[in-house]
């Protein structure tokens, strides 16, 4: 009786009522502290473990792990301003429109022209002005939009999205005020990093390119001095090849046909003629001379460099065929600019056929037909049967200074020379390939209108 009495006491007079509230503002209060607490350790986790060196997603998606235990949170995402466009560029849950530039009539534009944050409500999850985001796909109904702010300079944008509605509060907003200048500083300093190493990149490109550069020039001058030292042997060979062929021929006029010397005059003679024509297409193929266009016979042009270089292939076991078209049209070309082109291929193909056990040749074919354009067209076809090229090289092999080819070997410039030879000339070099069964490569040079 007397506890009941007590107890009907506190209760007329408030002391419990009192103590009820109490701790029922008081659980709430402890709650409050600890997401706040939660809300600083995401902050320090962000400035901690963020390397500058990971990618936006990577950042987004360790933000996004323990953000919705602070905050309402059913979608995270992250918005780069680059140059005049808005750029979607990371979010949680991860979405395929990553990339997707922000059209003018976003409401995301007006954030970053007032440059403050604002609460955005969707009605229904409708978004219309918000089809960029998957308001409709994730059913949201309240947005946070809070622009990236370094020094003043916007540099994108953080969007938080939940399903609820109506259930922000300043304290959520001054969190996530916090959180984007966090996430500007990391923005900020991922993109200094890229530029950073984008320059270091640059700069050991570059020194790459001026070693290369420099081995390639005293190449290119050793090569020079050799050219020019053959070009002297050549010059002092003439005088006595003419004086051989001169005194055969004399001694051929004295004997009759039927003298058994008589035969040997004659090979004496015939391979004088042809040592003869050899030094003068050297002396013609080292001549420096401004380029002169003129009708070309590229029939020609395959025997004479035939002449140069047929022994340097045949020695190494390398059979050369070739299948030259009969009355085929010149084409406008200089013809030294082409002997230089068809030297280069012929030598390409002896170095692709190093190595191979099968039987081996260089095929050579001359002919006409009409491009892609319907131009008709004079080609010539060098094909092996060596290595071939891989497909990671296809699309280098025209490239200045790229070569797989030993250093002593090969300068890389030969096709990238050949090809800017071709196009000189209107036409181009067309290469086909495959690794293990040989390479074919085709000088394509366009054909005069009307000319026969």
């Amino acid at each position: 009786m007397i506890d009941d009495k007590a107890r009907l006491i506190e209760n007329l007079t408030g002391v419990r009522s009192s103590k009820l509230n109490y701790y029922v503002e008081l659980k709430k209060r402890n709650r409050e502290i600890v997401i706040q607490n939660r809300r600083l350790e995401i902050i320090h986790q962000l400035s901690r473990d963020i390397n500058i060196d990971m990618s936006l997603e990577m950042i987004v998606q360790r933000v996004y792990e323990n953000l919705p235990l602070v905050i309402p949170c059913d979608f995270l995402g992250l918005i780069t301003l680059e140059g005049s466009e808005l750029r979607l560029v990371a979010t949680q849950p991860p979405l395929p429109c990553n990339g997707l530039v922000v059209p003018r009539n976003s409401v995301l534009w007006e954030t970053i022209r007032k440059q403050q944050e604002q609460v955005y409500l969707c009605v229904a999850g409708d978004g219309k002005l918000l089809e960029e985001l998957p308001v409709r796909q994730f059913e949201l109904n309240c947005l946070i939009l809070d622009p990236l702010k370094v020094k003043q300079n916007i540099i994108g944008m953080l969007v938080i999205g939940t399903r609820e509605k109506n259930i922000y509060s300043q304290n959520d907003l001054t969190f996530a005020r916090q959180l984007a200048d966090q996430l500007a500083i990391c923005v900020q300093n991922r993109r200094l990093y890229e530029e950073v190493v984008q320059a270091k990149r640059e700069w050991e490109e570059a020194f790459r390119a001026r070693v290369q550069m420099q081995a390639q020039l005293i190449q290119s001058a050793k090569l020079a001095a050799i050219g020019e030292m053959a070009a002297g042997v050549a010059h002092e060979l003439n005088s006595p090849m003419t004086v051989i062929i001169g005194n055969a021929q004399m001694l051929q006029r004295e004997l009759e046909p039927e003298h058994p010397a008589s035969q040997l005059l004659k090979d004496i003679v015939t391979c004088g003629l042809r040592c003869k024509k050899i030094i003068q297409n050297l002396l013609t193929f080292a001549r420096q001379e401004p380029p002169v266009v003129a009708p070309t016979d590229l029939n020609e042009v395959v025997e004479r460099v035939l002449s140069l270089v047929k022994y340097q292939i045949n020695r190494t076991g390398i059979n050369v065929c070739t299948d030259l078209a009969p009355d085929l049209p010149r084409v406008a070309a200089n013809g030294q600019q082409l002997d230089q082109v068809l030297i280069n291929l012929l030598l390409n193909a002896r170095d692709a056929l190093e190595g191979v056990e099968r039987e081996r040749y260089i095929h050579i074919r001359t002919g006409v037909r009409r491009d892609e354009n319907g131009r008709r067209c004079a080609v010539v076809t060098v094909q092996d049967n060596g290595q071939g090229i891989s497909p990671e090289n296809m699309s280098r092999v025209f490239d200045p200074f790229f070569t797989t080819k030993e250093a002593s070997r090969g300068t890389g410039l030969g096709l990238s020379v050949s090809l800017g030879i071709a196009r000189a000339h209107g036409g181009t070099i067309e290469v086909e390939s495959r690794p293990g069964e040989g390479s074919t490569f085709t000088l394509v040079l366009p054909l005069e209108e009307g000319r026969s």
